[in-house]
């Protein structure tokens, strides 16, 4: 009874899987797909999995009861008992023990229910094609057997040797049965599915040879030139090149014999200096003549083999498509300069104050000064100062010693300020320039001035008979640092400058303003000539004029000269070697309308 009621039990589970249908949430029948088919499949092939396993434990536990009971003497067995063929078959024992399974019966309901549930299948895969032909479907000849299972049983295995969820079968299978590797799992919701992101395609690179038909078409493209050729630049191969014997041992003794040279001309520059044959020779004038033009400018010869013009047609003379051209691919930005106005900008200077935020900017210095002198005393970095005593303070400072011997505090007392003073004066001596260093200052921001820019002026003067007016000339140019010449001609002089804004209007200020140039030309010879206080003489018509005054690019005269001439002839040759001979002609054609 026992036996039935487990056979009736496992009838019931096997027609109530082969039965039941899946359904979607909202309770309607789902429709049959192949995801779903193979899950049906899956679970009724778990379900005979397990009940053969319910059959094999049956049969091992007669195989044990009826050991027991031939190995027990007390059992009586009759003839009729035993079983006439080889199969054993199962009774129920009248002494109320467990029944024992007859495990013919069992395999043979196994086997009905299988081909009961692949008749299911197979009804509801092909129901459309069937139903036309109302043939009975085939029994299957093999069942199916999942890869995943092993004997009737799911590898898988979950908590307490439970079993996989057939629902859970889907993501578990592998995506080829072939291979063990391992496979991402898809995703199985629509929504994800179509919110994945696609990898973008890789765009690959177009190798440009030529130009396109669009390119070539003069309609279309203006700045296309069909007598230029198109083609791509030929890459050469590199190859060792090695340098000859002895290249860099003659390079060596170029520079040395060029270091000679440099040495030999700078002790020739000296002498003649200290033998004051410099001016006489004039060879500052004679370098400032220019030279003629080169055969090659020097921005072709890196191009040129031959470096001369005369090989242009000759391509194999020219280096443009060469390993060591300076034509490459790269592009060479130039270095930014700054505007030529921009240096001529006013420097900002800082903001008017008055006397009392001057006064207050003292205080508040001096307060930090005395207040970090302090800290310093009070960490023993510095030792403390004696007391300042003075005479205002005498009595309060020394009290004692005071009402003791006065005479002798007083005197004491004086000693101290007057070595404070002789300290005050000492330390001024010590802070002011030297004449070298303030000429060396002076200089200094004459340059930074003339840095800013070169200005020139010309100026023209009618008699330059006096001595003194000769002097202030040139003694006033050579201080301010200004280059240029003085002309000394009978018909009339012409003084050219250059240097910096600043000098140029101080130099100005001096010539049109400060001179007198009225003043008498009469020469003192005796004493007697100059006890008689003679009137002197006035030159009414004699002044100086400003002619012209610009901006240079660089210096015409590379220092200051005076040169008395005789005629016109003699003037124009010195200004000549300088290339501005066009200041006499200026000069000469000069009227002052004003």
């Amino acid at each position: 009874m026992v036996a039935d009621s487990r056979k009736r039990a496992l009838d019931e589970a096997v027609d109530s899987i082969s039965s039941k249908k899946q359904k979607a949430p909202d309770g309607s029948p789902l429709s049959s797909s192949p995801s779903s088919h193979a899950n049906d499949i899956l679970a009724k092939a778990k379900a005979i999995a397990r009940a053969k396993a319910a059959a094999a434990a049956k049969a091992m536990a007669e195989k044990q009861a009826q050991s027991r009971a031939t190995a027990s003497p007390t059992t009586p067995q009759s003839a009729s008992d035993t079983p006439t063929s080889n199969t054993r078959e199962a009774s129920a024992p009248v002494d109320g023990s467990k029944p024992v399974i007859n495990t013919r019966e069992l395999l043979a309901q196994i086997a009905e229910r299988k081909a009961r549930i692949a008749a299911a299948t197979t009804g509801r895969g092909g129901a459309s094609s069937q139903s036309g032909s109302g043939r009975p479907p085939p029994a299957l000849s093999t069942p199916f057997r999942h890869p995943m299972l092993d004997d009737g049983e799911l590898k898988a295995r979950g908590g307490l040797n439970v079993g996989v969820h057939p629902a859970l079968l889907n993501d578990a299978q592998p995506a080829s049965f072939g291979s063990n590797k391992r496979q991402p799992m898809n995703p199985k919701f629509a929504t994800t599915v179509a919110n994945a992101k696609k990898p973008a395609p890789k765009k690959q690179l177009e190798i440009l040879t030529g130009l396109s038909e669009d390119e070539m078409d003069p309609t279309k493209n203006p700045y296309f030139d069909p007598d230029l050729e198109v083609r791509p630049k030929e890459r050469y191969r590199r190859t060792l090149e090695f340098n000859a014997k002895g290249k860099y041992i003659e390079l060596a003794n170029e520079l040395r014999t060029q270091a000679r040279l440099e040495e030999l001309k700078k002790r020739i520059q000296e002498s003649s200096k200290k033998a004051g044959l410099d001016e006489e020779l004039d060879l500052a004038d004679m370098a400032m003549k220019r030279e003629p033009p080169p055969d090659v400018e020097w921005w072709d010869q890196a191009l040129l083999t031959n470096r001369t013009y005369d090989s242009l047609d000759d391509e194999s003379q020219l280096k443009i498509d060469a390993l060591d051209s300076v034509i490459t691919i790269y592009v060479q930005h130039p270095i930014p300069i700054n505007a030529p106005w921009e240096k001529n900008a006013p420097v900002v200077k800082p903001p008017y104050l008055t006397k009392k935020e001057l006064k207050r900017i003292r205080k508040t210095e001096r307060a930090e000064r005395h207040k970090d002198q302090q800290d310093r005393i009070r960490l023993g970095l510095d030792p403390a100062p004696p007391p300042k005593v003075k005479l205002s303070n005498l009595m309060s400072v020394l009290t004692n010693e005071a009402i003791k011997d006065p005479t002798l505090v007083e005197a004491r007392v004086r000693r101290e300020m007057e070595e404070r003073r002789q300290k005050h004066l000492r330390d001024n001596f010590d802070r002011k320039l030297t004449p070298e260093q303030k000429h060396e200052k002076l200089k200094e921001k004459l340059e930074q001035d003339e840095q800013r820019g070169i200005i020139c002026a010309v100026f023209r003067i009618g008699n330059l008979a006096n001595p003194q007016h000769s002097y202030k000339i040139n003694v006033n140019a050579r201080e301010l640092d200004l280059k240029g010449v003085t002309i000394v001609n009978p018909k009339f002089n012409l003084v050219v400058v250059e240097g910096g804004s600043r000098a140029i209007k101080l130099y100005k200020k001096l010539l049109l303003n400060r001179i007198d140039w009225a003043q008498s030309t009469q020469k003192i010879s005796s004493p007697n000539d100059a006890a008689s206080n003679l009137p002197p003489t006035k030159i009414s018509d004699n002044k100086c004029e400003l002619v012209w005054e610009g901006e240079l690019k660089q210096h015409q005269f590379k220092r200051w000269n005076v040169r008395t001439t005789e005629n016109e002839a003699e003037a124009r040759e010195i200004l000549e070697r300088s290339q501005v001979p066009h200041y006499w002609n200026l000069a000469k054609n000069w009227k002052n309308d004003i």
